[in-house]
């Protein structure tokens, strides 16, 4: 598929400069434009630009850059996939987040059979430029769980005031601390519950 480019007043901007944002005046000179499929060539200089803009990521040997769907409203991170040339440049096009997908080794655009589509705003590449985050607002929940993020689950909060409940029969804690089985009785002790 062809990708060419016009500039229309929603503007899908794609930082080129060191800020990571496009200031105003700069938005001529150094930003993307909302790109459509349908009109072939329309800027070629706007494609040079896109061009260069693809040409500049550092993709990794396999050709991919991870790419993270980021919700423009709340901030909320969505999901990570990982986004090559091409899915870059769709995304770019048809602002819908698309993806490279590694085990299919295809695109797949977020919401194609779930209908949840991540509709893109703006795309930010970070400062090494070995890093992607489309910006966006998603027509639904993004994760296959049906969660609004696939990041619903935190690691600290897990770990965080949690006793560790192992489950230790006396008898076990018997044998680790050398007192003879014998002399355990079966009464309700047996049944306890070692917090740790």
């Amino acid at each position: 598929m062809a990708v060419s480019y016009s500039q229309c007043v929603q503007s899908l901007k794609v930082s080129l400069t060191g800020s990571g944002r496009c200031r105003d005046n700069d938005m001529k000179r150094n930003c993307l434009v909302f790109a459509s499929s349908t009109e072939s060539n329309s800027n070629p200089v706007l494609q040079s630009k896109v061009d260069r803009l693809l040409d500049s990521v550092k993709w990794d040997n396999k050709g991919l850059a991870v790419a993270i769907a980021q919700n423009v409203d709340t901030g909320a991170i969505l999901m990570q996939g990982f986004a090559n040339r091409d899915a870059l440049a769709t995304t770019i096009s048809s602002r819908k987040a698309t993806f490279y997908s590694r085990s299919r080794s295809t695109l797949w655009t977020k919401g194609e059979t779930s209908q949840n589509f991540i509709n893109v705003q703006d795309i930010f590449l970070d400062c090494d430029r070995d890093s992607i985050i489309y910006l966006g607002k998603p027509d639904g929940p993004t994760c296959h769980t049906g969660s609004e993020t696939c990041y619903y689950t935190s690691v600290l909060d897990a770990l965080k005031d949690q006793p560790v409940c192992s489950f230790i029969s006396l008898a076990h804690t018997a044998v680790l601390f050398g007192i003879p089985e014998s002399e355990l009785d079966s009464s309700d002790r047996f049944k306890e519950i070692i917090w740790q």
